[in-house]
């Protein structure tokens, strides 16, 4: 399969955004979700949470994907870690899946790209989506960028490009506006955030002096040095929030 920027930025990660593995897992731990309870991630990136609430919990989880070599990459660790019969790759967009799979007892959607459906963008809809989702009770664990402050109008635009975010509290109200009570809310460590983006450009920087002469190579390229001119810049305005929100 192609290579593609996010299937080698990712590689290796245990979660493809900045912030930690046992942090997502104390919070998940919070929800007192045992053996069997189902589980839909959107945006499984690398699968590394997918396989985790499997092997921890003993969740039944979807790992929902649209992009196939991530979808690939899900299978591939899940076998690797033992889980298959707990965790199914679902190689789809996110509103038919989630039509089709719900109700679950936990939603978990970390860093996707319209996680609600296309076309869902503004908080406040995105929750009240996932909201009908979810069992009663059901839990949603959220996380995205955060607003630190007023940006730039050129960033809001690079950023917004892919998705409408919010500052913590927007985050906290709109989950609130959608019947959704707050559990617990974060702000990612300065250094989650390094490690993350700092180690995804150190490991497409080595595969593009492995391998130059690629046909994906300039695209790659491409994408590297913008992903890096955007945050870069955008560092003082951004933060990655981590929440989790029941539903009743």
């Amino acid at each position: 399969m192609t290579p593609t920027y996010h299937s080698i930025a990712y590689a290796g990660f245990a979660v493809a955004n900045p912030v930690t593995l046992d942090a997502i897992l104390a919070l998940v731990a919070r929800t007192g979700l045992t053996d069997g309870a189902s589980a839909l991630d959107i945006g499984a990136g690398a699968g590394g949470v997918s396989i985790a609430l499997a092997r921890t919990f003993g969740l039944r989880v979807q790992a929902i994907e649209r992009y196939p070599d991530m979808a690939d990459m899900i299978r591939d660790r899940a076998g690797a870690s033992g889980v298959t019969d707990r965790v199914t790759v679902i190689a789809e967009g996110s509103a038919t899946a989630l039509d089709r799979l719900a109700p679950a007892d936990l939603i978990v959607a970390l860093g996707s790209t319209e996680p609600a459906g296309p076309g869902i963008r503004s908080a406040t809809d995105i929750f009240a989506r996932l909201a009908s989702r979810l069992a009663s009770p059901g839990w949603l664990l959220w996380g995205d960028l955060t607003w630190k402050g007023e940006p730039p109008e050129p960033l809001r635009q690079v950023i917004g490009a892919t998705g409408d975010y919010a500052a913590h509290e927007g985050w906290l109200a709109a989950a609130e506006s959608a019947g959704l009570d707050v559990i617990s809310a974060e702000i990612a460590p300065d250094a989650d955030w390094d490690a993350f983006f700092d180690g995804a450009d150190a490991r497409v920087r080595d595969w593009l002096e492995r391998y130059p002469d690629d046909p994906a190579a300039a695209s790659i390229r491409q994408r590297a040095d913008l992903t890096k001119a955007t945050f870069d810049f955008g560092r003082p305005w951004l933060s990655f929030g981590l929440y989790l929100f029941r539903k009743r």
